[in-house]
């Protein structure tokens, strides 16, 4: 596939009206210049819809359509409300492709700024922009208001919500108030979490670690878990990989659980909320056992000693994965992920505690 170049055209509309006419014409116009050409358009697949709190989060939005609708053909909405500002629906639409050798994946970009009254039923501003019968995919850049992304409107809308719990100043109340927004939306929508998926790398290393016959035995004898991270609070990472293990080995809030510890502290080396370090601390009859995987430099080590002497070392590198490749693999996913969910739950009662 070559890279996705300038955008093939663009226009300037203002209401509904005219950006659905828009639309209209630069869809007939690029399946008309397939028929010419003789190759093959892909047109949308997914909807999304990226609801943004301002104009920089809307920018980067905007640079992340431009680089998924590489991968996934899409029309893709991204919205700036603002209620205080003067009543306005204006748009600039543009149509972005890239050769495959089948033919061209297009992705459709609207990109809306709502003022006044329609900024508060943004859901009614979007739905008439969506093409109909694939689904849609809502998008929350930034941090805006999660009961706007869980209200009525919005659920009715879309298949599945993503959100980066980390990118929310209170982590703690966040992943309490999904919890239990969807412990009320039951099956009506799924949600896929970037945060979640920052972390993949690190529930990995942890399973593997306890694969090994020797160790294995000290899965179900874990006696404190330690958990650190860069910042000054505690991160939504760091929440979601306590939860994660709760979950996994069916821990309860009683005398039996195994004590929690999480730590935030400020380290330049490392982005704000990554995870930096988790311990586990085990023990099985008279034999003990800690479980470390650690963050050190570009790469994280898995650390397993077993009564005091050191029974293996190993590391892996951890190049990074930015936002928009994170959110391309949440697109690509199969959608409900129940150990997330279970992990969420878990994570929200680990944070109500602490």
């Amino acid at each position: 596939m070559t890279g996705v170049g300038a955008p093939l055209q663009v226009s300037h509309a203002s209401g509904l009206h005219a950006v659905n006419r828009v639309l209209t014409e630069m869809r007939h116009e690029l399946i008309r210049a397939g028929g010419i050409d003789g190759g093959t358009v892909h047109l949308s697949v997914l909807n999304i819809v990226a609801a943004c709190v301002d104009v920089d989060s809307a920018d980067l939005a905007t640079q992340a359509v431009g680089r998924l609708g590489a991968r996934h053909p899409a029309r893709a909405i991204i919205i700036v409300a603002d209620r205080d500002e003067q009543a306005q629906i204006e748009a600039d639409v543009s149509l972005q492709c890239s050769a495959i050798d089948s033919g061209r994946v297009c992705a459709e970009q609207v990109r809306l700024t709502v003022g006044g009254e329609a900024a508060y039923h943004v859901a009614s501003v979007v739905t008439p922009l969506l093409v109909p019968d694939i689904p849609v995919y809502l998008w929350l850049i930034g941090c805006p208001p999660l009961e706007q992304a869980f209200g009525q409107d919005a659920v009715a809308i879309c298949e599945r919500l993503i959100i980066d719990t980390g990118a929310y100043a209170d982590s703690a109340a966040t992943l309490r108030t999904l919890s239990a927004e969807l412990s009320s939306a039951g099956d009506a929508i799924s949600l896929s979490d970037v945060a979640w998926e920052r972390i993949r790398l690190w529930r990995q290393l942890i399973a593997q670690c306890f694969d090994g016959e020797q160790v294995r035995g000290f899965l179900h004898g874990i006696k404190r878990v330690d958990v650190e991270c860069t910042g000054g609070v505690v991160s939504a990472q760091a929440w979601l990989i306590a939860g994660w293990l709760a979950s996994r080995l069916n821990w309860h809030d009683d005398s039996d659980a195994p004590t929690v510890v999480t730590t935030a502290r400020e380290q330049d080396t490392v982005a704000e909320h990554d995870l930096i370090r988790v311990a586990l601390h085990c023990r099985l009859g008279e034999h003990q056992a800690l479980v470390i995987v650690e963050r050190r430099g570009s790469a994280l080590h898995s650390i397993i000693d077993v009564d005091g002497g050191l029974n293996a070392e190993s590391a892996v590198p951890d190049r990074g994965v930015d936002t928009v490749d994170l959110v391309g693999r949440l697109l690509e996913s199969s959608g409900e992920d129940p150990v997330y969910r279970a992990a969420l739950d878990s994570a929200a009662e680990l944070a109500l505690r602490s």
